[in-house]
């Protein structure tokens, strides 16, 4: 039986995560799969319920869970000048270096293009993120034009992330790999 925590997240996740969940039930009852959900705050609810937005009550139960599946976060709308209202740093805190989303278009799915298979990669721990830079807009354009943004990535990382790369596209039968750490 598998551990899977579910955390809302903010804002859209509060629509989204519970749909994903519904789906990944019907696939799990469908294969003959045993779930066993655990629902877990992080943001806001996590801030509410025990006042920090990544709780050591969710970070302890995270720890002994198969997976989890994880909302957007809303630090857009959390109150300035309170150093508990924080973006979480779960990628960080779990080592999750990379962001995997893959894109594929299906014959019976109408699409803008046809035969796509695609599985963007991108590390998402080390330096700074957008999220974490912007003060209008988003990360690569500031209000005054101005790039004040260097980011260093250990070379470990990279090896790390570069092999992770190579293994998706073995396991996935991809023809093309693009590497771009910048």
């Amino acid at each position: 039986m598998l551990k899977i925590g579910i955390l809302l997240g903010d804002d859209i996740g509060l629509e989204v995560v519970p749909e994903a969940v519904k789906v990944m039930k019907a696939a799990a009852a469908k294969s003959g799969l045993e779930i066993e959900w655990q629902a877990l705050p992080i943001g806001r609810a996590g801030h509410e319920q025990h006042g920090h937005t990544m709780p050591d009550y969710t970070v302890t139960r995270l720890e002994k869970l198969d997976g989890w599946l994880c909302g957007p976060i809303g630090h857009g709308a959390y109150p300035r000048n309170d150093a508990t209202w924080i973006m979480p740093p779960l990628r960080k805190r779990f080592e999750l270096y990379a962001s995997v989303k893959p894109v594929k278009s299906y014959p019976n799915v109408k699409s803008l293009h046809k035969d796509v298979d695609i599985v963007f990669l991108r590390e998402v721990t080390e330096g700074m993120q957008s999220s974490d830079t912007v003060v209008a807009g988003n990360g690569e354009f500031r209000p005054n034009d101005e790039v004040d943004e260097v980011r260093w990535t250990p070379i470990g990382l990279v090896d790390e992330l570069l092999t992770f790369q190579h293994d998706v596209a073995v396991v996935s039968g991809l023809r093309l790999v693009v590497a771009d750490v910048a």
